[in-house]
This record gives C-alpha cells, sequence and structure tokens, in this order.
C-alpha cells in the first residue's frame, strides 16, 4: 500500500492530520505516505497529484477538506481506494460563504488568484461509482462544510459518524486506525 495524503484548503503537510497519518504508518511499519504542499491553483494541485501517483504507484488516498473533494475525483478517476475526512464536495460554493470568506481569507486573494474558484468545478466528482473503495469520516457539527451533503453524496459508502465533531475532528487520532484499516485493505500485519 502507498497512500496519498491531501491537506485541506490553506493547511500544509504539518497539519494535525497529516502528521498522525504519518506517525500512523511509522508504528505500524508502512510506507510513508505521501504528504505533498499542494498548489493553491486547482488545476496545478490535481496535475502534482496525478504525477505522484504515478511516480509512486499510489494505491490509496486520503483526504481532508478541499483535500477530501481532490481525493474524491482522483480516486474515482485511477480506481483507488479512499478516505475523506470532512470532504468539500462543492468547494466552490463553500468558499463563497461569507463566514468561510473571513476564516480563510478568501478576500485576500488577488483578482489574478480568484478563478481558482471557478478552476473548481471541473473536479467535481457527480457521481462515485466506488463506493465499495470509499470510507467517510465525518463530524456531524462541521462548522465549515455540509456535513450533510457530504453524507448524501456518498450514500452507499462506509461511513462513520461522528456526532458533535467540528470541521477538524478533534478526535481525528480516536478514529485513525480504523480510517487507515480501511485504505490499507484486509492488511494481515494490522491484525485484520
Amino acid at each position: 500500500m502507498t497512500l496519498l495524503y491531501l491537506h485541506g484548503f490553506r493547511s500544509s503537510p504539518n497539519s494535525d492530520k497529516a502528521l498522525a497519518v504519518i506517525d500512523y504508518c511509522t508504528a505500524h511499519q508502512l510506507p510513508a505516505p505521501i504528504v505533498p504542499q499542494l498548489p493553491l491553483s486547482p488545476l496545478e494541485a490535481i496535475t502534482l497529484c496525478e504525477q505522484l501517483i504515478a511516480k509512486h504507484a499510489i494505491t490509496a488516498i486520503c483526504g481532508s477538506s478541499l483535500g477530501g473533494f481532490y481525493a474524491l475525483y482522483l480516486a474515482e478517476k485511477f480506481g483507488l481506494r479512499c478516505a475523506l475526512i470532512n470532504p468539500a464536495i462543492t468547494p466552490w460554493v463553500d468558499l463563497e460563504r461569507d463566514d468561510n470568506h473571513a476564516r480563510y481569507d478568501i478576500d485576500e486573494l488577488d483578482t489574478d488568484h480568484r478563478h481558482y474558484v471557478d478552476e473548481l468545478k471541473p473536479y467535481y466528482t457527480a457521481q462515485f461509482t466506488q463506493l465499495d473503495k470509499c470510507l467517510l469520516l465525518v463530524g456531524t457539527a462541521d462548522e465549515v462544510l455540509d456535513a450533510q451533503q457530504a453524507i448524501r453524496h456518498l450514500a452507499g459508502a462506509r461511513q462513520i459518524m461522528v456526532v458533535g465533531a467540528d470541521h477538524n475532528i478533534t478526535d481525528f487520532g480516536g478514529h485513525l486506525d480504523e480510517v487507515m484499516r480501511f485504505v490499507v485493505g484486509a492488511n494481515p500485519s494490522l491484525g485484520g
């Protein structure tokens, strides 16, 4: 198993979730995950991920928030197992919400970068066709994204609903083993 982990909007490979995944792989003697710094441009981010998938023979993908949006698109395109953590489903809509403008400093994006919001639309996955390869971890009190939208959009996928959890899913570590067991599949080295 070679895992590609994708962080969220305005986040980094040093996010708590990314570091937890890296630490998990180390502790369980799994191959180190590929955890890139994603460019702001969706086109550049997808291009980078496609190059990494080819270069590292990626077999699974995990994404959080906007990284979950990218992960869903890439999992559908390449037939990968995927774990999505509070994924954006329609991020161009989410990024236009007033509260998210303030949270993510959207208005600070200069006019040359505002087109990135529209650049997201071609990567929308209207229907994910490999639901048996998808796990959704969602906080029901997500203040950034519509948790119910993700739950409806991925109906039929394995779903872990963390009641009362916010966008960060503060208790992510409490669900990490289940997430990782899913992305690696039935792996005897993890006792499953």
